[in-house]
Formats: C-alpha cells, structure tokens, sequence
C-alpha cells in the first residue's frame, strides 16, 4: 500500500493536466477540423458570451410568461 502511494506521487507531474494528452487533443482537433486558430478563439468566445445571455434571456421569458413583477410588493402579487 505504502509503495503504491510512493509510486502515484512520482508519477504526478506538475502541470494542471498531461501535456501529452494536451498535445494529442490538439492535433487530432486540428486534423478532424483544419481551422485556424483564430476561428477557434472567436468560437470559443460565442459559446462563452452566450451562456450569460442566454440564462439572461431565460430569466427574462419566465418573468414574463408567470407575470412576475418584481418592483410589487409580495402582499400585492396574492
């Protein structure tokens, strides 16, 4: 048990993830993709930008559809 724990410690390197893996994700994405890398930053950022506007937008359609006023009082909404 001892010698096991030893082991998974030498093994572990000090990157957040396995470079190599890293580097193999990468050429396989650039291989099965073939775009640039600008294409992939500018849709990296779409998908980032639309997740707030899209829970923003979510938050907007329930207010709406159940008529929630938010500026009533709650002794005014029952």
């Amino acid at each position: 048990m001892f010698t096991l724990m030893l082991w998974s410690i030498a093994a572990h390197h000090s990157e957040a993830a396995d470079p190599d893996l890293l580097e193999w994700i990468k050429n396989r994405l650039d291989h099965l993709l073939n775009l640039d890398a600008w294409v992939v930053v500018a849709l990296l950022g779409l998908i980032l930008l639309s997740i707030p506007v899209s829970v923003v937008t979510l938050y907007l359609v329930q207010r709406r559809r159940y008529g929630i006023d938010p500026r009533r009082s709650s002794e005014d909404q029952s």
